[in-house]
Order: C-alpha cells, then sequence, then structure tokens
C-alpha cells in the first residue's frame, strides 16, 4: 500500500513539472532570447508587498505559467527586500529547479492560508537538484538566501499578501 502511494506522489509530481515546462518545450527560442525578453517583461509584472515576521518585502509576482517558468532567471542578483512570488492560483504539488541561475536562494512553500509548509534555505544555482513542495501548496516565495536565517522565519510562520 505504502508503495502505490509514493509511485502515485512521485507521478503526481513528474506530472505537474511537465505542465509547467509545457509552454517551454519546442518554442525553438533560444535561452538567450527568452532571458532579454523575460527581462523587458519583468519590468511590467505587477509586485505585492509580502510580510514574513517584522519584515516587509516586495516580491515580483509570478501568476502565468510563462511568468513562473522565467521566475528569476535572467535576474543577476536577488536584494534582501526583494523576492519573486510565484502564485500557482491552485493548491497542489509543484517544484522549482535552480538550473540557469545566477544566485542562492531560500524559497518557502506556502499553503492558501499563508502558512509556511516548507523551507528550502540556501539552494545554490545549477545544482541539477528539483525542490519539491512536498504538500499542497499554492505559492513557493523565492528569496535572498540567508534571508530566513536572519530574521527566524520557520515552517508554521504565517505571511501576509498585500498591505
Amino acid at each position: 500500500m505504502q508503495t502505490n502511494f509514493v509511485a502515485t506522489r512521485s507521478l503526481s509530481l513528474i506530472f505537474t513539472i511537465i505542465l509547467l515546462l509545457w509552454p517551454c518545450l519546442g518554442s525553438g527560442q533560444s535561452q538567450a532570447t527568452n532571458s532579454s525578453h523575460s527581462i523587458k517583461a519583468l519590468a511590467q509584472q505587477p509586485t505585492v508587498p509580502v510580510t514574513l515576521g517584522k519584515k516587509t518585502i516586495t516580491a515580483t509576482l509570478a501568476n502565468t505559467n510563462a511568468t513562473r517558468i522565467n521566475g528569476l532567471l535572467g535576474w543577476n542578483e536577488i536584494k534582501e527586500d526583494q523576492g519573486m512570488l510565484l502564485d500557482f492560483m491552485r493548491s497542489g504539488i509543484y517544484a522549482i529547479h535552480m538550473q540557469g541561475m545566477n544566485f542562492p536562494i531560500d524559497a518557502l512553500w506556502i499553503d492558501s492560508n499563508g502558512v509556511i509548509k516548507l523551507i528550502y534555505d540556501q539552494i545554490q544555482p545549477n545544482s541539477g537538484i528539483t525542490y519539491p513542495s512536498m504538500f499542497e501548496i499554492r505559492y513557493c516565495l523565492e528569496i535572498a538566501a540567508g534571508f530566513c536565517k536572519k530574521y527566524g522565519i520557520k515552517t508554521g510562520d504565517r505571511i501576509v499578501l498585500g498591505n
């Protein structure tokens, strides 16, 4: 019974990753073209204040397949008061990777109630590792590496979106 659960969960994760990457497969665009395009698009993306503990940052909102897939690609750095909020629009099991990134980050998996369910801290670029949510979540907040440790952010804490 446990084996079926693990196999089902694994297939669900693989299916979710394929769905997230589908728009990029076979697009015929080079990564350089996608990166320069994403930098231009980034200026047009909305932002949202996100409060974690007593600290508020400004997060770029990624709430479409294209903006979630591009994520932080094309960014050269992320400042302590910045972030990217991946909004998957509905709860599910999702994953991120660090291929093509230029800097390490902390990644927080957050449920639809704003509760932090899982934190990956100090994840390094180009590691070849996929970082799954492991739980039903709606958001992934990507912030500067070391932020969680510096400000004492931990699983079970709640974030506040907006003012």
